[in-house]
């Protein structure tokens, strides 16, 4: 059971370094190019608006609150495994 919190402490640190980083590269994609970036936002409803400040700060405050929700959960977990 030991090793079982372990390895979900570690998977939930893992998805929390991942959600941490994941902002950076989705304003990378969306800015990065102009071209691609008129392509992401003449597309689809939820691509559409990917390219207005509102959508941009809630999708990378989303990300960013997911990402320490998940660092807690590892955290607690290391700290009931000792």
């Amino acid at each position: 059971m030991v090793r079982f919190k372990q390895y979900l402490s570690s998977l939930f640190l893992g998805i929390s370094f991942i959600l941490f980083v994941c902002p950076i590269f989705v304003y990378w994609f969306v800015h990065g190019n102009d071209d691609r970036y008129i392509w992401i936002i003449s597309g689809p409803f939820p691509f559409s608006h990917m390219g207005s400040g509102p959508v941009q700060v809630w999708m990378f405050v989303g990300l960013l609150i997911f990402a320490f929700i998940c660092w807690a959960i590892s955290s607690f977990l290391s700290r009931t495994t000792k």
